[in-house]
């Protein structure tokens, strides 16, 4: 039986990653009751002690009446989704069935367009949608050097260089990731996601098309038509794993639009690995640190 809308309960549509956990966690510790709807990546996680509803593809048009049978008003996105529903090749529950026009049209854009249209379907049937970082507060990245590390001028002219070039890309929602050195630019994120793009930098470095002693930096930039409530740039210690494998030198971030997961272990694990990490505006290029 369904229980009517109440404010201390939050819906969180949780893919795959630490991030839904994290939201949970801070939801918890803030006095709410989360209610778990896992989908794509998030299918696979366990969430002993919570309260779960598990959705694949084909039935996630039952999403609106599972949260309201739980007295969810307000809804969370987070996590990451690797792998986009193909829902001409599924058999689809009734629910998902009668959104199915809706949705055909949402999954054939970019990740910032397919974003805002969720976002409307939640918003059509009565759901606020909140931000992460309402939740999960001290997120945000702050302007200026985390690190002992810090960028020094070819550090500053790469990071310039890769936040204009990630910026360009966010407006035209291809990707918020680029690594470049101070000469050029030397990746730029599509579809594949930072990792495989790091991985790629990785091997090109291997291969010799990075030279030995080029500087190189990442940088995650938020889109200029970007929706703060979702998706926003971010980094985790696994993001620093990657860069220590690629050969760079460290990672920017746009201040106060970007999340850094896990702060304190972020920047243990970047001083490990002598990496800066850095909130960098696309004007400073790092230079307030």
């Amino acid at each position: 039986m369904g229980t009517g809308p109440t404010e201390t309960r939050l819906g969180i549509i949780a893919a795959g990653g630490v991030l839904p956990r994290l939201v949970a966690e801070a939801a918890r510790d803030a006095g709410l009751t989360p209610v778990i709807i896992a989908i794509a990546d998030g299918l696979r996680q366990e969430w002993p002690g919570y309260c779960v509803v598990r959705l694949p593809w084909s039935k996630t048009g039952d999403v609106f009446s599972r949260l309201s049978e739980h007295g969810v008003s307000r809804v969370v996105f987070c996590g990451t989704i690797s792998v986009r529903p193909d829902y001409r090749s599924m058999i689809p529950s009734l629910r998902t069935l009668k959104l199915m026009p809706e949705l055909l049209r949402m999954v054939r854009g970019g990740d910032d367009s397919l974003l805002r249209a969720v976002a409307g379907l939640f918003e059509r049937r009565g759901f606020e949608v909140v931000s992460v970082h309402s939740i999960l507060r001290n997120v945000l990245t702050p302007l200026g050097t985390l690190t002992q590390q810090t960028p020094d001028k070819s550090d500053r002219l790469a990071l310039q260089r890769a936040s204009a070039a990630a910026t360009e890309i966010g407006r035209l929602d291809i990707g918020q990731a680029v690594v470049a050195s101070p000469d050029r630019i030397i990746a730029v994120e599509g579809i594949e996601g930072t990792r495989a793009m790091l991985e790629r930098v990785g091997e090109l470095r291997a291969n010799g098309r990075i030279g030995r002693g080029e500087p190189c930096v990442l940088f995650k930039a938020f889109k200029p038509q970007q929706d703060e409530r979702f998706d926003l740039p971010s980094i985790g210690t696994e993001t620093i794993e990657q860069a220590g494998a690629a050969g760079l030198r460290g990672i920017g971030l746009t201040p106060g639009r970007s999340l850094i997961l896990e702060v304190g272990r972020v920047v243990d694990a970047a001083n490990a690995k002598g990496l800066f990490v850095t909130g960098a505006s696309a004007e400073d290029g790092g230079a307030a640190t």
